[in-house]
């Protein structure tokens, strides 16, 4: 019996001392699960504020301004120079609108936003008083979605313009003033022109009414000119317009080069037309085109000494039509070729000595482009100048009336 009770107290303890071993064994897990459970917890939180760190560097370093709204239009993200844009200090859960009340920069946002005919994806412009001057913006709205493209809410970039706007009006400010500048001497010499074919009316020799009529027709090209870079000035966009029709560029240049041979003759120059057997249609303005030519030939003869030569070369190249102006003047410094373009651009010894105001090449880029084609020069001193004017061939061009 004290055997039995023995061996069942014996049973007993064992039974307790598991149990006591189980719960510290349970209690450990349990521990050791909660342990992981937090290292996993802190892990992946230092994760998120890794990404969101990182997320909001990259919006900081964005140039342009920056807001993230929700479905709301609430703030739910905006850089600081978007901030610096809005004069806006307002952080994240308050709602634009709200804000446009008390903010005039945030009221001309919204209200050319509300302008924009376009929707949603258009961009929309607006003004600002900042630093002391007037900025302007362009506010594009973009959709924020989420993975299954369900709508978060919308990002509003406000990319800065200004410059762009400051060179359109200097664009826009410098047609006006050459069409005003052109259209007065012009007068003159229209009239005076007219003069001299009266009085000369009998008494002219065929070369003196060959020249007095090239006088005649190239100051009515310079009037045309005239009158379109006018109108084109009080346009938002001052671009030189051309009228689009069927012209044949070898006929063009060889009507241009009639009256340029009697100057190059008087100066001593050879001026040499070099084209291709079959006709080069394109669509193009049969006045601003010639005077491209005329101007580009014109400089060649200012600046090539008796003696020189002149090319005007004309040959396809698959759909472009190239027309090259060759001259063995004495050609320019290769330091001044990247302003040859560029408007009241004035050289050493050059244009400012002869009185040009330095707007010929600028005006010809100017028509080129406006026939979709390029013009682009090289040269070095010494060694002449290569103008090259590149324009698409358009083969439906031919067979039309071009006086049509």
């Amino acid at each position: 019996m004290k055997i039995a009770l023995a061996f069942l107290l014996g049973a007993i303890a064992a039974a307790l001392w598991s149990l006591v071993r189980t719960r510290r064994h349970i209690r450990d897990l349990a521990s050791a699960i909660d342990t992981a459970a937090a290292r996993d917890y802190k892990a992946r939180a230092a994760e998120l504020d890794h990404e969101r760190s990182k997320i909001d560097a990259i919006v900081e370093s964005v140039e342009d301004g920056l807001i993230v709204l929700d479905r709301t239009h609430a703030i739910v993200h905006i850089n600081e120079v978007a901030a610096a844009i809005l004069v806006l200090d307002a952080g994240p859960g308050v709602v634009l609108d709200a804000l446009a009340e008390h903010n005039p920069h945030v009221a001309r946002l919204l209200a050319a936003q509300r302008n924009s005919a376009s929707g949603l994806d258009a961009p929309a412009e607006f003004k600002v008083f900042l630093r002391g001057r007037d900025h302007t913006y362009i506010s594009r709205e973009l959709k924020w979605t989420g993975r299954s493209m369900e709508p978060l809410g919308t990002i509003l970039l406000l990319q800065d313009v200004t410059f762009i706007r400051d060179q359109e009006r200097q664009r826009t400010n410098l047609i006006a003033t050459l069409s005003h500048e052109l259209k007065t001497p012009l007068t003159s010499l229209a009239l005076g022109a007219e003069l001299m074919a009266e009085s000369a009316r009998g008494d002219a020799t065929d070369r003196q009414r060959e020249l007095l009529e090239t006088i005649r027709n190239d100051i009515g090209r310079l009037t045309t000119i005239a009158n379109n870079l006018l109108d084109a000035s009080r346009t938002s966009v001052a671009r030189i317009g051309v009228e689009r029709r069927a012209i044949l560029l070898d006929h063009v240049i060889g009507e241009v080069c009639r009256p340029l041979a009697l100057q190059a003759e008087e100066k001593s120059i050879t001026l040499e037309v070099v084209a291709p057997g079959s006709p080069i249609p394109i669509w193009g303005d049969p006045i601003k085109l010639p005077w491209v030519i005329t101007n580009l030939v014109g400089n060649s003869l200012r600046y090539t000494p008796a003696g020189g030569r002149i090319t005007i070369e004309l040959k396809r190249d698959g759909q472009i039509a190239r027309t090259i102006v060759t001259d063995t003047g004495r050609g320019i410094a290769p330091e001044l070729m990247p302003r040859i373009f560029e408007p009241y651009a004035q050289f050493p010894g050059a244009d400012a000595a002869m009185g040009s105001a330095g707007l010929g090449l600028y005006i010809a880029k100017e028509i080129v482009e406006a026939h979709n084609g390029r013009i682009f020069a090289r040269s070095s001193n010494g060694h002449g100048t290569m103008f090259t004017i590149e324009i698409p061939i358009r083969e439906e061009a031919l067979g039309q009336d071009p006086d049509r």
